[in-house]
């Protein structure tokens, strides 16, 4: 059947993804009247691929236009094959909790909730068809979506368990049926296929089964015959333990070739190696082999021994992982358009579950799983130790009194402060919620929230969010013409998008925009917005409440961390609360900010997300900010997101374009070749009498890394300021040897930093996990047994399904890096050999690769990888005084392992 395009419709008032399938019958009496099956048969098919890709991606409207001028949804219903199709795509036949209609006009619109399974036998996507193919019996089946998920976990286990035993017995007979008459037939099969010619009429001595199948040449066209039927036959096999395909043998085990005129068989074989190398695969294991697939032209002779035709025998091997025959009818929403997935995509969501962190299970709880969520979440897990996600709500979002309830405090009270009229504005919208419960959550700008443009004519934002009521988005504005209805549908649109992709709630959503503008009455307002009908099982019921803020608590408050980033997972906990304070400040009031961190706090990850945020507040392009920092590394990382450049750059060139700058790692800037902070300060007040940029500059100077004058302003001088003091990167081993550095420095000054300040940041200093780890030192070593010590330790690494990725050596200096480089390099590729892994080294500035890192201290400064040896983490003589802040700035780049050697 031919795929007709479908459209993602943003024109219409609907926040939210609308699809266009074009002009459709409805009503069961009118679809049966319809004497082109083809057109009725493409009208159900363009209603289930928008149905599938609307389930895949959070939901949204099918837009379907009206053919039939006589329709009466009331009376004519909607037809019972477009039911069906429908039914048939959602878990457990449940078409209510996932479609509901509606007539608008001359359109009929179907309502589509995001698709959730139910944790157990339902897939986690949907699937017109998975174009998996099995063998059971003598019988070629195409897999449905249950049973490929069921059939992808067998084979993740299976592609595993090879792994582990490296280099295993040989497919073919790993995977021979126990039963010993399949296993002669397979024998047998295999005897008859190594044969160079066959009689014709000749009756084989086995039959069809799971790894045999005859087929015959009943056609007059071979070749489209061939087309038809391999792609089926080859994933099967190869799905199912391998097995024979022999076409010119008839189903009683006879063979009857094909007339050598009929067939041509150059051409024959052609197309089948065209066919092999088309077939999609996808594979989760680490071999990627390609299909393997053999095919021989056997002769059949008559009984007056001349040549007859041909038998076509091929042998199909079985698959490590997956081969389809035809990519997976499976669809999404991407970048605004309908898209078919995939194999990898579609294999590697039907696969998903929660990262394996039995290790954890501890000291970890699951907030949010993958096992019940939308297809697009991802698992979130807190800290037993800490607020879960409940804690966290209802410290934020309390939802717990009568009536509708202003948050948060601090900021609905500024606003009503600073804008005169919205709160009376404000209380006309709630007059007619007196009755019910809930929250009106302002935000300066929800749009920067849900990473979108702010614009500069809007007031504030406030998301409702009560029982018995939709929820709803209000975007106040003091000049309704420079904002427009479609600015406040967009946000909507994302923020619902956001609450269940990213938030993972399960029922069905809405969220209803309205433009408001100070200064107008009551009536004006109630026509400053477009009526958009939901159906009335998108009113937000009480038991829900809770579910929708914690999805909410999920998008607004979870960040990125590194650590959870190595994990696989969103990890959030208390800090989260302390960074979402610090990015979400109003950036129009906070031009200038000093941000000190304690090491391992997430200094970098705040000064990134808040030159996204700079991007959506003032509408820059990625060269009107300015990234600046020490060392190089560090400004290749970041130079695809903003303008980056390290502090001796920022000195020697002009940034004209540049409006605002972001500093990191400020504590190791040095002055002796200029007043950098002084020129950073003239590029920020603004040019030409233009708006002051913004300045904000992050520090740590636990972390310096040399004795000299850094260039920044008096400690007394920097304000306003925050602090953040809570530790999220690394193990709790690393991090209480980092503490007790900490402490050192603090207590026994040996070079010019703020040592009261530091010392209350040091009073407020928390492990924000017990993520377990290592941390060791060895000394007095000589420098072959610390090169023997790194080898053997990353031997016990890989080991233990680690790779060169997870590894940096650093040494103290670039000196000493070249003096451990030629002694470590080649007996670190004799051990890697060992493992069949890619023997690579590379430097801090290649971190996001592959490769070891080798390199020193300083340059790897801002960066980080799972396991860390730190050979001498200590200062040449002459600068003694900074040994401890050295020591600090190795530990701190390790997550979870720390190995700290000295020489003699």
């Amino acid at each position: 059947m031919e795929e007709s395009p479908l459209d993602v419709d943003w024109f219409t008032d609907y926040p939210d993804m609308v699809v266009k399938v074009g002009k459709v019958t409805f009503g069961e009496k009118s679809r049966k009247k319809m004497t082109d099956c083809n057109l009725r048969r493409k009208q159900v098919g363009n209603i289930s691929r928008a149905a599938c890709a609307l389930l895949n991606s959070g939901g949204g409207v099918i837009k379907a236009e009206v053919d039939n001028k006589d329709y009466n949804y009331e009376e004519h219903g909607i037809g019972q094959d477009i039911e069906k199709a429908l039914t048939e795509l959602t878990p457990s036949k449940m078409f209510q909790k996932y479609f509901e209609y509606m007539r608008e006009n001359n359109y009929v619109l179907i309502f589509v909730k995001s698709w959730s399974s139910d944790g157990s036998s339902s897939p986690r996507i949907c699937s017109l068809r998975t174009g998996l193919c099995q063998r059971s019996l003598t019988r070629n089946d195409s897999m449905s979506p249950t049973e490929a998920a069921q059939f992808l976990k067998e084979k993740e286990v299976f592609a595993r368990r090879k792994h582990d035993e490296e280099r295993g017995p040989r497919a073919k007979k790993a995977l021979l049926s126990d039963v010993q008459q399949e296993q002669n037939m397979y024998m047998s099969a295999e005897t008859f296929y190594q044969r160079d010619f066959l009689c014709f009429g000749e009756k084989l001595n086995f039959t069809e089964s799971t790894h045999v199948e005859f087929k015959n040449f009943a056609t007059k066209n071979i070749l489209k015959y061939i087309k038809e039927i391999l792609p089926n036959y080859i994933s099967a096999f190869a799905n199912t333990q391998g097995g024979f395909l022999f076409i010119g043998v008839d189903d009683n085990g006879t063979v009857v070739g094909c007339t050598k005129d009929k067939v041509n068989i150059n051409e024959l074989k052609a197309v089948i190696e065209n066919i092999k190398g088309k077939l999609p695969i996808s594979h989760f294991c680490s071999s990627l082999p390609g299909v393997d697939l053999e095919c021989k032209m056997l002769e059949v002779y008559d009984k007056g021994q001349n040549l007859y035709g041909y038998v076509c025998a091929v042998r199909i091997q079985p698959f490590c992982c997956v081969v389809f025959s035809e990519t997976p009818d499976s669809w999404t929403v991407k970048d605004n358009e309908i898209m078919r997935m995939t194999p990898n995509k579609w294999t590697a969501l039907m696969m998903a579950t929660d990262p394996e962190i039995s290790n954890l299970c501890e000291a970890f709880r699951a907030e949010l799983s993958v096992s019940c969520a939308p297809p697009l979440t991802k698992t979130v897990f807190s800290n037993k130790g800490l607020a879960c996600l409940r804690d966290l709500q209802e410290s934020l979002f309390p939802a717990n009194g009568n009536g509708i309830t202003y948050k948060p405090d601090n900021l609905s009270e500024e606003l009503f402060s600073e804008y005169p009229g919205l709160e009376d504005l404000m209380k006309e919208q709630m007059e007619e919620l007196q009755y019910s419960q809930g929250l009106l959550i302002f935000a300066r700008s929800w749009a920067v929230a849900v990473g979108l443009l702010e614009n500069q004519h809007v007031v504030c934002d406030a998301l409702l969010i009560a029982t018995s009521k939709y929820p709803t988005l209000y975007t106040v504005t003091k000049d309704r013409s420079a904002v427009g209805f479609g600015y406040s549908k967009r946000i909507a649109c994302t923020l619902k998008q956001k609450l269940v992709n990213d938030g993972g709630y399960t029922q069905k959503v809405c969220v209803i925009p309205h433009l408001l503008q100070l200064g107008t009455n009551r009536e004006r307002n109630n026509d400053s917005h477009v009526q958009v009908k939901y159906p009335l099982t998108y009113v937000l019921l009480p038991n829900d409440m809770p579910n929708l803020l914690h999805s909410l608590v999920i998008i607004l408050l979870s960040f990125r961390s590194f650590l959870s980033d190595k994990l696989g997972c969103e990890f959030f906990n208390l800090l989260t609360v302390k960074q979402y304070e610090i990015l979400t400040k109003n950036l129009h009031k906070f031009k200038k900010l000093f941000i000190y961190g304690l090491p391992g706090t997430g200094k970098t990850v705040v000064a990134l997300n808040i030159i996204e945020r700079i991007k959506n507040v003032f509408h820059c392009e990625s060269d009107e900010i300015l990234y600046i920092c020490e060392n190089k590394p560090l400004k290749l990382i970041v130079e695809n997101i903003c303008k980056s450049v390290t502090r001796t750059g920022f000195l020697n060139r002009d940034y004209p374009s540049v409006k605002h700058i972001v500093i990191d790692e400020a504590q190791n800037f040095r002055s002796e070749d200029g007043d950098w902070y002084d020129k950073a300060q003239c590029i920020t007040q603004g040019r030409d009498n233009c708006e002051p940029g913004v300045l904000w500059i992050f520090l740590d100077y636990l972390q310096t890394s040399h004795p000299f004058p850094c260039g920044l302003p008096h400690p007394s001088e920097q304000y306003p300021q925050e602090w953040l003091t809570i530790g999220v990167r690394n193990a709790t081993q690393i991090y209480h040897a980092m503490v007790q550095e900490m402490q050192n420095i603090v207590e026994y000054p040996q070079i010019d930093i703020p040592f009261e300040r530091l010392r209350m940041l040091l009073n407020e200093a928390e492990c924000g996990h017990p993520l377990p780890g290592v941390c060791r030192v060895e000394e007095n070593l000589e420098e072959d047994e610390i090169v023997t010590y790194v080898v053997d330790t990353c031997r016990q690494y890989f080991r233990s399904g680690y790779s060169g990725k997870d590894i940096a050596i650093l040494c103290n200096t670039t000196k000493e890096m070249d003096r451990y480089s030629p002694i470590l390099k080649p007996q670190m590729k004799v051990m890697m050999r060992h493992f069949r892994l890619d023997v690579l080294f590379t430097t801090a500035d290649k971190v996001l690769g592959h490769g070891i890192v080798l390199d020193s201290i300083r340059r790897f400064s801002g960066l980080e990888r799972n396991i860390v040896f730190g050979i001498n983490p200590v200062p040449v003589p002459i600068q003694e005084e900074i040994s401890d802040n050295l020591k600090l700035c190795v530990a701190s780049r390790a997550n979870l392992h720390l190995h700290l050697l000295y020489e003699r």
